[in-house]
């Protein structure tokens, strides 16, 4: 796909033309050229400006591990584009500022407008998550009705005001400030309940092992269920889609590049191109747990169907369902993938238990080839991975072990 084909690029483009439309309708001040100038610059800077509040989102997040302070950060960012958005209408008289009173003056119409933004677009991706409707057809659907209330209000409709007023802190509380409550939440003691590990483990390491024996003893947990990643939802979208593909299978992992239709602009692999299978991944997190004492505490569960279904929230569904009177608890790190679990989370009300990362261990590195990242017994199935193919047998554990369609699968027991 050329830049000019790209999905963000057309998103960017109708925002512009959006947002033109949105003032010029009902102010008839087509040929303003401020308004035509604030529309072009949303236009070609949009791609940019999302760039740069995604990275401050999650930068905040890695370095403060509060989710209400990662979204506090992208609401100052986008608070500043919309101020010298609506700076510049204001000065070239597109909205009047005596039309701004109800909404707070100029400060407050920026604010509110934030406040929407985030709100529609927490709800937009909520349900793409849940399989409902397209990720960017939806953000660009939240966004261009943020944009045009936003206008309305701004030029002086008053019942259009007082929508926006409850929009704003109905939608400001949806996006940030349910954050700060669950924020407070995880750092408040507890004792007792259920706890919850999920994530990719591609591969599991020392890290994740000290972790979760931190998180059963600091929270007294009962048990922990852990669940890794079948494919990412994500991932699995865009290969139905072709817009990515596998381009090679070794040493027991999946080597994921984007294909010509893939967009440009598209970071599709914020948590890395490589992965390891997922039969893989469970019997190295299996083999961690046995190693590490833990299986009287945790309880490994592997349902590709039901992740198939809805994600994580299926797989929480059910736990749920085991345990309905205990309380659950999330454990999660501070990276993407972190993130994206802590909305899970509290959509879900599993109380989080956020790791500020620290050190050099990671996935990445170990997919990288460094050593010294796993545990010993994982260090020798990552081992065997590389060093059996493809059809061809091993003992491992004292298991005879066949490597088959890049998997391992113990051939007796």
């Amino acid at each position: 796909m050329t830049l000019l084909h790209s999905i963000f690029l057309k998103i960017a483009l109708s925002m512009g033309i959006v947002m033109y439309m949105a003032y010029a309708i009902p102010t008839r001040q087509y040929n303003n050229l401020y308004l035509i100038g604030i529309s072009l610059f949303t236009a070609l800077f949009l791609p940019i400006f999302t760039i740069v509040s995604t990275y401050l989102e999650q930068q905040t997040f890695r370095r403060t591990a509060s989710m209400f302070a990662s979204k506090l950060a992208k609401f100052v960012w986008q608070s500043l584009y919309n101020l010298f958005a609506l700076g510049l209408l204001v000065k070239g008289n597109v909205i009047d500022t005596s039309n701004l009173r109800m909404v707070g003056g100029l400060v407050g119409a920026v604010c509110l407008t934030s406040l929407v933004s985030q709100g529609l677009q927490y709800l937009a991706i909520m349900m793409s998550n849940h399989g409902k409707g397209n990720r960017f057809a939806n953000v660009f659907l939240a966004l261009s009705f943020n944009v045009i209330i936003s206008a309305l209000a701004a030029i002086g409709y008053k019942k259009i005001q007082v929508i926006f007023i409850i929009l704003g802190l109905v939608l400001g509380i949806i996006g940030i400030f349910i954050s700060l409550v669950t924020d407070i939440w995880g750092i408040v003691p507890s004792r007792g309940g259920v706890g919850l590990f999920l994530g990719t483990f591609n591969p599991v390491h020392k890290s994740h092992m000290a972790i979760l024996k931190k998180f059963i003893d600091e929270r007294h947990l009962d048990k922990v269920y852990i669940h890794p990643t079948i494919i990412p939802k994500m991932h699995q979208y865009l290969l139905d889609k072709g817009m990515i593909e596998i381009v090679k299978e070794d040493a027991g992992k999946r080597y994921y590049e984007k294909s010509a239709l893939a967009d440009p602009l598209v970071n599709f692999f914020p948590t890395g191109k490589v992965l390891y299978e997922a039969e893989n991944r469970l019997f190295m997190l299996k083999t961690a747990i046995k190693e590490a004492g833990l299986e009287n505490k945790v309880e490994i569960s592997f349902d590709p169907k039901l992740y198939q279904e809805d994600g994580f929230y299926a797989i929480i569904k059910v736990i749920r369902k085991k345990h309905p009177h205990t309380q659950l608890h999330g454990l999660l790190g501070t990276d993407e993938g972190g993130m994206l679990l802590h909305d899970i989370y509290d959509e879900t009300r599993v109380k989080p238990y956020v790791v500020l990362r620290r050190g050099n261990i990671s996935g990445t590195a170990i997919r990288q080839g460094k050593k010294g990242m796993t545990t010993p017994k994982v260090t020798e199935v990552l081992d065997f991975l590389s060093d059996f193919k493809a059809g061809q047998s091993g003992m491992l554990f004292g298991k005879k072990v066949h490597v088959v369609n890049n998997r391992l699968a113990v051939v007796d027991e």
